[in-house]
């Protein structure tokens, strides 16, 4: 887990145990987890939270196809705090692909095996609640949520994890890809990510690596934040 715990000055003359207390997460922080804040339906609300008080997750999830069972597994998954240097990238690689899709799945990620082979589905689930309960988001945030929690929840249902047990249930999430195409498409299908960052003219980036489209996703939200009819009638 990278950047979520506090930096400990071992100047400070308290004792090192009520450090390492301090930087743990309060009752206070783990009782209020599962408070869902306003659902988010259109720009102006967007924007509201965006510039207010509010706590942003983006996540994001890639997959690869299990060519025995014909399905979707997690092969990536990765978080970032909007606004913050939280986060998190995990891979996720199985024994069970074969010799080529193990060797295309380190090339396409850019990994040692010894790194890819580092955590199995249960440790990562983990890890993240664990940096769920630090952080304290509001929201999680995605572009197409639809997948990404179908497969989720099909892992949370063979551990036997309990329903309000999972953020992704017990957090308000908002789809920013169903949101763009309510807001600005009348309701029409949504788009790619990539094509939705062409569209806004950002930075080419290679797209499908969780972590950078967790980037492309908070630079759409910063857009966003932005009050456009403002800035162009300000004249």
């Amino acid at each position: 887990m990278q950047d979520t715990t506090p930096i400990i000055h071992f100047g400070s003359f308290l004792p090192v145990t009520t450090m390492i207390l301090q930087s743990l997460p309060t009752k206070e922080k783990l009782s209020s987890a599962g408070r869902k804040a306003s659902k988010i339906e259109d720009f102006d609300q967007l924007r509201q939270a965006l510039n207010g008080d509010a706590r942003l997750l983006i996540l994001d999830l890639e997959f690869y196809q299990d060519q025995k069972k014909h399905k979707n597994c997690v092969a990536q998954i990765a978080g970032r705090m909007f606004e913050g240097h939280s986060s998190f990238n995990y891979h996720l690689y199985a024994n069970n692909m074969p010799a080529d899709r193990q060797l295309s799945f380190l090339q396409q990620y850019d990994l040692r095996f010894s790194e890819a082979a580092t955590y199995s589905i249960e440790q990562i689930f983990q890890r993240i609640f664990n940096f769920i309960d630090i952080e304290q988001p509001d929201y999680i945030v995605s572009w197409d949520n639809s997948t990404d929690f179908e497969l989720l929840n099909r892992e949370a249902n063979r551990l036997k994890l309990a329903k309000d047990a999972r953020p992704w249930r017990t957090i308000q999430s908002l789809d920013l890809e169903r949101l763009v195409a309510k807001e600005v498409w009348k309701n029409k299908s949504g788009i790619s990510l990539e094509k939705m960052c062409r569209l806004l003219h950002f930075p080419p980036i290679k797209y499908h690596q969780a972590q950078n489209d967790v980037v492309a996703i908070e630079q759409i939200l910063k857009f966003y934040a932005r009050d456009l009819w403002r800035e162009l009638n300000c004249y």
